[in-house]
């Protein structure tokens, strides 16, 4: 027998799917508008999803396209790359969405962003190169080669700080991601991050 409860729950998983489908497909891209304290502030689905008034502008995808970040890092899945699969446009944008709300990407109008973007790429691309100043297609194509520091020459872990920040037994210590942090300064980017 068919009840009202099941019938609801039934209603309940077809609509979290549905938004779902619609989450992963990045096809939701209506602006949402309203006024908060007298300001303007919008969401645009899956790609800036916090109510914010940098989502009321264009956001990364609207501008940065997959053809683009294919021409940028041409090199990255070849054999002699490290990090082959690793790195794509999807992940980027997915990762970037997070800091749209807070205005990356999306202060400034268009011109603006695509800036933005440059700066940012080009330095995530020089920090991961595996490529050098003659490579084919220049160094830059071969940016997203590396996700981690290769051979780093030491542990990364300091006597200084070892009774306020001890370094855990048996962890390895090197730079990781696009934008590698050493030494100690990880600990300040931490504690702004738990403090929000």
């Amino acid at each position: 027998m068919v009840t009202i409860r099941s019938v609801s729950v039934f209603i309940l998983v077809l609509l979290a799917v549905s938004s779902l489908l619609l989450v992963a497909n990045g096809e939701d891209k209506t602006i949402k508008v309203k006024k908060v304290k007298g300001k303007k502030v919008c969401t645009q689905g899956w790609e800036c999803v916090w109510w914010s008034e940098y989502c009321c502008n264009q956001t990364i995808s609207d501008y940065f396209q997959v053809y683009q970040f294919e021409q940028l890092f041409a090199k990255r899945n070849t054999p002699i790359a490290h990090a082959v699969g690793f790195w794509d446009y999807q992940s980027f944008i997915t990762a970037a969405a997070l800091f749209e709300p807070l205005g990356f990407g999306t202060t400034g109008g268009k011109l603006m962003g695509q800036k933005e973007m440059a700066a940012f790429l080009g330095h995530v691309a020089s920090k991961t190169s595996c490529g050098y100043g003659v490579a084919t297609g220049g160094p830059l194509a071969w940016g997203l080669c590396y996700n981690r520091e290769m051979s780093p020459m030491q542990s990364y872990c300091d006597e200084t700080w070892k009774y306020k920040y001890p370094c855990s037994p048996g962890a390895e210590y090197y730079g990781r991601g696009a934008l590698p942090i050493y030494w100690y300064a990880f600990i300040v980017y931490f504690k702004a991050l738990i403090s929000k």
